[in-house]
């Protein structure tokens, strides 16, 4: 019900009564204009921080608009250059690239002749791509076997493998590099470090070491 329609009703009751109160009608006209105008006035302010949120969003449009111009007039830039230097360069294709290299645990010295003590290292080593699975790549691969308990000279021995070399030794199961590696003399020493290290052109060299038991002869 509106305040007019109260008011009226409030009138014609006080007139049927026998008792009008024009004081009382007044005041409670002033009360119901200061409702209205204070109703009026919050609608009004909510109204204003609407345009205010709009105003700003409006903004934040115009400032990513500008940036996309800047992007997009660096970018044309860029194709206009590289076409006058010869053209946009091809994209690189996606590859499996090994990025690790470790022994396997089964890793050890071994006895290949029957006699007493070790005589050669079984090396199983695996490559691994940029999503830690292993694979199978071309590469050099060398190996150090290291007495750290020498004073001087701790390199006991070493091998080296060509690509073409290091590819025989691949195995199916399990799926890596297989090495055999003997020993060209006695080893004196029961704990020894196998150090294997890949190599491929252009590329950073995988290195790892592993602790090894001798048997000795």
């Amino acid at each position: 019900m509106s305040g007019r329609c109260v008011v009226a009703l409030l009138l014609v009751a006080l007139v049927t009564s026998g008792c009008p109160d024009e004081a009382a009608v007044a005041r409670y006209r002033d009360e119901e204009i200061a409702r209205r105008l204070d109703e009026l006035e919050k609608t009004a302010r909510l109204r204003d921080q609407k345009l205010l949120a709009m105003e700003a969003q409006v903004v934040a449009v115009h400032a990513d608009k500008k940036e996309l111009e800047v992007l997009l007039k660096e970018t044309k830039d860029i194709v206009t250059q590289l076409e006058k230097q010869g053209g946009v360069p091809a994209e690189k294709p996606f590859a499996f690239e090994p990025t690790r290299v470790d022994f396997s645990f089964l890793t050890c010295a071994i006895d290949t002749d029957g006699k007493k003590g070790d005589d050669a290292i079984a090396a199983y080593v695996s490559l691994y791509d940029q999503f830690d699975t292993a694979l199978k790549a071309a590469g050099d691969f060398h190996f150090e076997l290291f007495d750290l308990a020498r004073p001087a000279g701790h390199v006991i021995q070493s091998w080296s493998f060509k690509p073409e070399e290091a590819a025989r030794w691949w195995q199916r199961f399990p799926a890596c590099y297989q090495f055999r590696l003997p020993f060209g003399g006695k080893v004196l020493a029961e704990k020894v470090f196998l150090k294997v290290t890949f190599r491929q052109a252009g590329k950073k060299e995988l290195t790892t070491t592993r602790e090894l038991t001798v048997e000795l002869q």
